[in-house]
């Protein structure tokens, strides 16, 4: 099953949930560190350290040698945000098999729409180079998932380079977040590496924009226009079986040592190929080391 370009509700089906507990007092779908009134069980503690009868646990302080009073606490559950951090340099408009714009802009707003569903607030920032091109802060206002899409659509890709992304990471708040890092990747395995550091210790979620057209070019003789993937700018080449084999060969090394980056990092990137694949987006994100 395949998401049309209106099908924003495609997404309610999506979840994340974090292994750590979060602090916050807002009320959300998320464990809390904060104790009270909740139902997932989480300790017994001294009823004169936490003055809660109501919650009385007859059975441990009848047994208590010491004649102590003991209640069960409860988590709380709280809120995140889910903020997303796009990359929207030049190359995210190079496309052969996809749009890849399209892509991001469906994909935002129906993570808009999806963290509104849950009780989560949705942020994003798009950086272009070291240009901030789009932001939005944190809200779960009715209408966002749409209004996000729309904006992505009519953004102008910029810039190259991961430094803005890298600025814009390390600004972010530490606490009570998880970050979708979207992007086609197209950074060299250092920069790649630094990026995720600044985002450390930050909950990750990468996803990878990937066209199978710019990464398998035919092998056919003849003139060839191809697109810089990072700057964006065209040029005409002579493209040989040889050619577009190397050219093959180079794309699969340079996935796979990005890959190599986002294990070192603890982190499995959600790749996306050429289309949204909405039961692959659930399953994936089901399986994501959060």
């Amino acid at each position: 099953m395949s998401a049309g370009e209106s099908e924003l509700y495609l997404f309610d089906a999506l979840a994340w949930r974090l292994a750590r507990a979060q602090p916050g007092l807002r009320e959300g779908s998320h464990r809390g560190r904060m104790r009270g009134a909740g139902e997932a069980f989480a300790d017994i503690a001294a009823l004169l350290a936490h003055p809660d009868p109501r919650r009385l646990d007859l059975r441990r302080s009848l047994t208590d040698p010491f004649g102590g009073f003991f209640v069960r606490r409860f988590e709380r559950r709280t809120d995140l945000v889910l903020h997303l951090l796009l990359d929207g340099s030049a190359s995210l408009a190079a496309g052969a098999s996809s749009d890849r714009q399209g892509l991001a802009a469906l994909l935002a707003g129906g993570l808009a729409q999806a963290a509104r569903r849950g009780g989560d607030r949705f942020a994003m920032q798009a950086i272009g180079g070291e240009v901030e091109l789009l932001s939005q802060p944190p809200s779960r206002r009715a209408g966002l998932g749409d209004e996000i899409r729309a904006r992505i659509t009519a953004m102008i890709p910029q810039g190259q380079g991961a430094a803005g992304l890298i600025a814009a990471a390390e600004a972010l708040p530490q606490a009570r977040i998880l970050v979708a890092l979207v992007s086609d990747f197209d950074h060299a395995p250092a920069e790649l590496d630094a990026l995720l550091a600044a985002l450390s210790p930050r909950p990750v979620l990468p996803v990878w924009l990937r066209d199978t057209g710019l990464e398998e070019p035919p092998d056919r003789f003849g003139l060839v226009e191809t697109r810089d993937p990072e700057t964006g700018r065209r040029r005409t080449v002579l493209a040989t079986r040889r050619w577009a084999a190397r050219q093959v060969q180079a794309g699969r090394d340079h996935r796979d040592a990005l890959r190599r980056v986002f294990a070192a990092h603890g982190l499995r990137a959600i790749e996306i190929a050429d289309s949204i694949d909405m039961n692959a987006l659930i399953a994936a994100l089901e399986e994501a080391p959060l």
